[in-house]
């Protein structure tokens, strides 16, 4: 497999981006997994995909819908009450950017 140039700096960077807190330990493995997940891409940039539409669904895995039903559900309590912060009966989470209305 193709080794992809990915450092410390760049795995700090994309658990920033997602808001994850990577400890010391774990930089390094993580830094291997991209590599390896990266890898993967640039072997299939070798495939051939001249005329394929990309965007093209042979619909022969087809997955029947149901019908979107309300329905009760009585668990609202004990889910809230497992919530890190909640606002009345809603989950209060922080803002997209960091950025309190």
């Amino acid at each position: 497999m193709l080794k992809v140039a990915i450092n410390e700096k760049d795995v700090l960077h994309v658990a920033e981006l997602a808001r994850l807190d990577i400890g010391p330990d774990r930089i390094e493995s993580m830094v291997r997994y991209f590599q390896d997940i990266t890898g993967h891409f640039k072997c299939l940039e070798k495939c051939c995909t001249e005329g394929i539409d990309p965007f093209t669904d042979d619909d022969t895995h087809s997955c029947p819908l149901r019908e979107d039903e309300p329905a009760p559900w009585g668990f609202a309590d004990e889910a809230l009450g497992s919530a890190s912060l909640r606002e009345g009966r809603f989950f209060k989470v922080p803002a997209i950017g960091g950025e309190e209305e």
